[in-house]
């Protein structure tokens, strides 16, 4: 007797050891079937016994975007150029009673005058050298030409200043407030919004330069983004770039050279991915700016940098003087490279992050919000005025 239960002990031993093994080598290679296995199991026991699960499970946060936004940030406002500013479109003394009359109607050199009002025609540009202005509150929405954007400009060295632009989708889910198809692009004061992209451009845009702008609830799919710059140099100043959408970077750039200064940058409570997807590397810097990654996102990589084929052969990367708040629920990664690129360089930064953060410079990291004299989540800290 003794002998069989010594035989059924080391049957039940081995057994559970068995189970236990197997278990940890179904989570270790296939750890989607594993999640989807515990998933079931607890919607089985949900369903037949629901007191249950309350006893172990932690309330589900709830966050609301459109709350946090307004928390932070004054509604967008357009730029007075005059005190009455003049009504309709016009090119110098030529008035149109359309934009895209307009906008084919332009020479190079000339300048395009948007009155105030909703517009739901598209603008192709053709010519150099052309400015495309907004005279009060000038606002472009649910509209497209080409199949691609609201604004197709196949000229070179355009300005668009003082515009807003909303509810641009196209049927390839790549639809733009703006396509740059020419070379050298300069935006100042837009405010981009709800779109499936804000700004697209191709792989030779010449220089892009965006100032005091806003792109906000911008992307789709993870493969449209809030500023998606596909070769050049990309220069970024004193503009917010917030809440990317549906796995959508705030910013994604192929460019050579990729410069951000005294921006804000943040998730908030988006679905968003990376916040910065500096894609093959090149010059990248990041200074006197404010990145927020918020506990939605999808990336646990805050910064990538050549994490794609084609990289430039000259690389650098530098962090200096930003306040840069991980707030990711789950795995945080601050900067996340390609292993045959040089270190970041990373100097006077304050960062806060609950997880490990292995950083070389010189650096001020905390754990939480409180540590540092920040407000509580969401509040963002204001960029200095200077």
């Amino acid at each position: 007797m003794k002998t069989i239960l010594a035989i059924f002990k080391a049957y039940l031993i081995l057994s559970g050891l068995f189970i236990n093994a197997t278990l940890i080598l179904v989570v270790l290679l296939k750890p989607g079937f594993a999640y989807k296995a515990y998933e079931h199991g607890i919607n089985i026991l949900a369903a037949k016994a629901p007191g249950v699960l309350s006893v172990f499970q932690t309330p589900a946060k709830t966050y609301n975007l459109n709350e946090e936004i307004a928390q932070n940030f004054e509604p967008w406002k357009p730029l007075v150029h005059d005190s009455k500013p003049a009504k309709g479109i016009y090119i110098g003394t030529r008035s149109f009673s359309s934009l895209t009359r307009a906008s084919a109607s332009l020479r190079d050199g000339e300048t395009l005058h948007i009155g105030p009002g909703t517009y739901s025609e598209p603008l192709i540009i053709k010519a150099n050298h052309v400015s495309i202005i907004g005279r009060g509150h000038v606002i472009i929405e649910r509209t497209s030409a080409e199949g691609k954007a609201a604004i197709v400009i196949k000229g070179s060295h355009t300005l668009v200043e003082n515009l807003e632009c909303r509810h641009i989708a196209v049927r390839d889910r790549n639809g733009a407030c703006i396509r740059l198809e020419g070379k050298n692009l300069r935006i100042n004061h837009v405010y981009f919004h709800n779109s499936q992209q804000g700004l697209l451009t191709g792989s030779q845009p010449g220089l892009v330069e965006i100032d005091d702008s806003r792109f906000e609830r911008l992307g789709l799919g993870g493969r449209a983004h809030g500023v998606y710059v596909g070769g050049g140099q990309l220069t970024l100043t004193n503009s917010l770039f917030i809440a990317a959408q549906d796995q959508g970077h705030e910013i994604k750039s192929r460019a050579a050279r990729t410069f951000i200064s005294k921006c804000v940058i943040a998730s908030l409570s988006s679905n968003d991915s990376r916040l910065i997807d500096v894609t093959g590397g090149g010059r990248l810097t990041i200074t006197d700016s404010i990145l927020q990654q918020g506990p939605r996102s999808t990336n646990q990589d805050m910064i990538g940098y050549g994490l794609e084929r084609n990289l430039y052969t000259s690389n650098q990367a530098k962090l200096t003087n930003n306040i840069i708040i991980m707030e990711r629920e789950g795995p945080d990664v601050l900067f996340h490279a390609n292993k045959e690129l040089p270190p970041l360089i990373a100097s006077g930064n304050v960062i806060i992050s609950e997880n490990d953060i292995q950083l070389s410079g010189a650096n001020l990291i905390f754990e939480t919000r409180k540590e540092v004299g920040l407000a509580p989540y969401p509040s963002l800290p204001s960029l200095p005025s200077n």
